[in-house]
């Protein structure tokens, strides 16, 4: 199959989201931070393709306003906030960028290759071409937050980058990755072991197979949950994107979900006293004539009602 790290990314953190993205392909509006980082880099990639002539930075502003689209935003208040990070950022790379003294083989550099049976697509940004057959791929960033070298040293998608930079240029034999975080105005390098790249290839392969097998592409809850552009059709998160747009009334539903909770906080309140009192009698089920409590392995209880 075809694939790209972002698909493989987007299953392993929810097989429903990937289902709704690359299967359906259902079109949801653009969010606010997808519009403003894909502008920034259409603006950085218009300067690099001038190399080695860097236009002045007012032409990169004149660009960026030129392409600004306030109505994106939910309020005119969070399109000036994110107006003036993209102003920021613009004059932080034209300040650090100097045109002609590196050798800029290739920018939106777009690739596919094979990895086992499969065909991995993607794009970089930019890769220079360094002394004595080096290569650094530069990926441009727009996040608020720095990550740690760890975190970019544990980075797949550089890993991808690494395999295909060896794929398109053979002659590379040292490859450096490079993170560069526009809105601090830093970079954060890193490289990758055989080893390393040798498990990016597993990865790839081995989600790819799961992609495959798939059939029901269940939700799966992550940190990216409430951020989702698919929250009001996923059976986990759409009664909290939707409010109460169920078929019961809401005084109903919302009575039958408290006396639910509450049952639950009871019985979070029993469970002591029985473990308590099957320590005692050094007893691991008691029959009862309303049904039969077990305590398992793990200590977990559990009812089997009398019919």
């Amino acid at each position: 199959m075809r694939i790209s790290y972002s698909a493989l990314d987007t299953f392993n953190r929810c097989p429903l989201k990937y289902k709704f993205s690359y299967i359906d392909k259902v079109r949801v509006p653009q969010k606010p931070e997808f519009f403003f980082g894909g502008l920034i880099h259409e603006v950085v990639q218009f300067a690099l393709k001038k190399d080695p002539i860097m236009p002045p930075q007012a032409e990169l502003i004149a660009y960026f306003k030129d392409k600004w689209q306030e109505n994106i935003f939910a309020t005119p208040q969070e399109a000036k906030q994110y107006f003036d990070w993209g102003e920021n950022m613009l004059r932080n790379f034209h300040s650090n960028h100097k045109p002609g003294l590196r050798n800029i083989v290739s920018t939106e550099k777009r690739f596919l290759i094979p990895v086992g049976e499969h065909q991995l697509s993607g794009m970089i940004d930019r890769v220079d071409k360094l002394p004595i057959g080096s290569y650094e791929v530069i990926d441009y960033k727009t996040s608020k937050t720095l990550p740690s070298q760890g975190e970019v040293d544990r980075d797949k998608q550089l890993c991808i980058y690494h395999l295909a930079v060896e794929n398109l240029w053979s002659e590379a034999k040292d490859i450096r990755l490079t993170l560069y975080f526009l809105k601090h105005n830093s970079q954060i390098s890193t490289k990758r072991r055989p080893d390393e790249v040798e498990g990016i290839k597993e990865y790839i392969i081995n989600t790819a197979e799961k992609i495959e097998k798939e059939t029901e592409f269940k939700p799966k809850t992550n940190i990216f949950c409430n951020y989702c552009e698919y929250g009001h059709l996923c059976p986990l998160q759409k009664h909290k994107a939707k409010g109460r747009d169920i078929e019961e009334k809401p005084e109903e539903i919302d009575n039958t979900i408290n006396n639910y909770i509450l049952a639950h906080r009871k019985i979070a309140e029993l469970e002591p006293e029985i473990h308590k009192h099957f320590d005692k009698e050094k007893i691991e089920r008691f029959f009862h004539k309303e049904g039969i409590v077990t305590r398992g392995k793990t200590k977990k209880l559990t009812i089997k009602k009398n019919s």
